[in-house]
């Protein structure tokens, strides 16, 4: 075994996200104290925590992808491209999109609107375009959010866990 299959990112990302649905708890306890803190309120808070998630989402995506090619690597294997492993998955979403691919796109999209000029026609925009989230999206990253997992779990970020360790297992099952 490769020291590069071992998953020593899950436990940090684990306790990332679960520092981040503090935020979350915190949102409903200013919802219950504050009367003028209402839903639209509370998508503001939850869309940046959400961001934030995505983005170290993001970080552990990539890691994967340099981890197997680390392991290609040494066997005298070729490289593998990043966007051609975050477009496989045992799994799509209903656009045929793969999660992971969402994942990376709206961290893309956290990181970078507010230098954009106009929405971009790059991969990030067209597949964020093909799951429904345009120009126009009022809360992208919850309604991302919401294409990955159950919107009634929208605070457990064990979700997004599972997606994407579980996609670290299949990519380097299937590319190693």
């Amino acid at each position: 075994m490769h020291t590069a299959e071992i998953d020593f990112r899950y436990d940090w990302v684990s306790l990332t996200f679960h520092a981040l649905e503090s935020g979350f708890t915190s949102i409903r306890k200013k919802a219950d104290a504050e009367p003028w803190f209402d839903g639209l309120w509370q998508l503001e808070h939850a869309e940046a925590i959400l961001g934030i998630a995505f983005v170290v989402a993001q970080t552990y995506i990539l890691g994967t992808v340099d981890d197997l090619n680390e392991i290609r690597k040494s066997e005298g294997k070729s490289q593998m491209d990043k966007v051609n492993c975050y477009s496989d998955s045992p799994k799509k979403l209903p656009s045929g999109v793969s999660p992971i691919l969402l994942i990376n796109s709206i961290a893309n999209y956290y990181k970078h609107h507010d230098e954009w000029d106009r929405w971009p026609t790059n991969l990030t925009g067209e597949t964020l375009c093909n799951v429904g989230i345009g120009e126009g999206t009022e809360f992208p990253c919850y309604v991302a959010a919401t294409k990955l997992w159950a919107e009634k779990k929208i605070d457990n970020l064990k979700n997004l866990l599972t997606l994407i360790s579980e996609w670290r297992k299949y990519i380097l099952s299937k590319y190693k």
